[in-house]
């Protein structure tokens, strides 16, 4: 099969059609670069090119979600990929009220459409999608009040906290969810007005086994998921993201999306080959993050990369981590990972 451009080889993947390779690409956070849109658009173009990736997912600071309603954090202290939360408007159930209408393309939500803009500009035509969190995954976010300095007491707060505002006040959790998804699809529609391909659409570690029930997701996730998507229904490249161990895969495999990541190497998740018998939209995965990236040797990382293209053909798939790689990942391995798409034929 005869060379074609990044762009071409990731839509063929798209349609399911025949590839001459897998497209492959990771992505990671970028501190202190991720605090100004010059400095990150930067760092994610430079790590673009250095890897030969074939899509960038742009990696903004996780928080700039929350910081649009009113969630103030210290930058200078940060713990894993968060920095530490100063204050926020949602302190009790009753403050769900606080949580209104604000507008998608201005204070924060307008200088990643900056970052956007940059981004266009310099990727050579390549797609890219922006990060946008589910509305359930931004009030979690809001929610949370940490126990202690660490990401993972930030990140089980944010599970407490949803869990308190439900049980205590679901209609006010409703009304909240409501304003941040007509907020969220004005911004989504507007970072596609300015070039990037569609939404690395994520839930946070919420639509799965002991956090929120199959019910409650879809009462309080998925209605409000599916509103923030429509806004983008025409862009050519829209991946869902499901984070975390033991996912309702399922639930989220008719979503309108034409790919979906998620942890399928050793995290109680399906396989890839297993999620090509849920759904027909390209998978997104097949190598651990947290397993043979992060700390085996190239070599583990090239037999897990080889497995997943063997697992599928290579048809429909898109190699790449089930999740963000941590920031010291070996390079190493993002060489071997990038190797394994180049040299493991695929059907033809």
């Amino acid at each position: 099969m005869a060379t074609i451009s990044k762009r071409e080889r990731v839509d063929a993947a798209l349609r399911g059609e025949a590839v001459d390779r897998v497209p492959v690409a990771a992505w990671r956070h970028f501190i202190p670069a991720e605090r100004h849109p010059s400095t990150l658009a930067q760092a994610s173009l430079q790590d673009f090119f250095a890897f030969d990736w074939d899509w960038l997912k742009v990696n903004p600071r996780a928080t700039y979600y929350a910081e649009a309603w009113g969630n103030r954090y210290d930058f200078d202290r940060y713990h894993g990929v968060l920095p530490e939360l100063i204050e926020g408007p949602l302190n009790s159930p009753d403050d769900l009220a606080k949580i209104g209408v604000v507008s998608g393309t201005a204070g924060v939500f307008g200088e990643q459409l900056d970052l956007v803009r940059r981004i266009k500009e310099g990727i050579k035509g390549a797609h890219f999608l922006q990060t946008v969190f589910s509305p359930l995954s931004v009030l979690a976010f809001l929610a949370a009040r940490p126990s202690a300095p660490t990401q993972d007491a930030a990140v089980q707060a944010q599970f407490d906290g949803v869990r308190r505002l439900i049980d205590a006040n679901p209609a006010g959790v409703h009304a909240a969810l409501d304003a941040i998804s007509t907020t969220l699809a004005e911004y989504a529609a507007a970072t596609v007005e300015e070039g990037a391909s569609g939404l690395f659409f994520a839930i946070v570690k919420l639509a799965r086994e002991g956090v929120l029930s199959r019910s409650e997701y879809a009462e309080f996730g998925k209605p409000y998921d599916l509103r923030v998507l429509a806004a983008v229904q025409d862009a050519p490249f829209n991946l869902l993201h499901i984070c975390g161990p033991a996912v309702y895969f399922d639930l989220a495999a008719d979503y309108p999306v034409h790919a979906i990541n998620w942890a399928g190497v050793n995290q109680q998740n399906p396989t890839v080959g297993q999620a090509r018998a849920q759904t027909h939209k390209a998978l997104v995965g097949g190598v651990d993050e947290l397993g043979a990236l992060q700390h085996g040797a190239p070599e583990d990382v090239l037999r897990e990369a080889r497995a997943a293209i063997e697992e599928t053909g290579g048809v429909g798939l898109l190699l790449a981590p089930g999740c963000g790689v941590a920031m010291d990942v070996p390079p190493a391995n993002l060489h071997a990972l990038r190797r394994a798409a180049e040299q493991t034929p695929v059907a033809g």
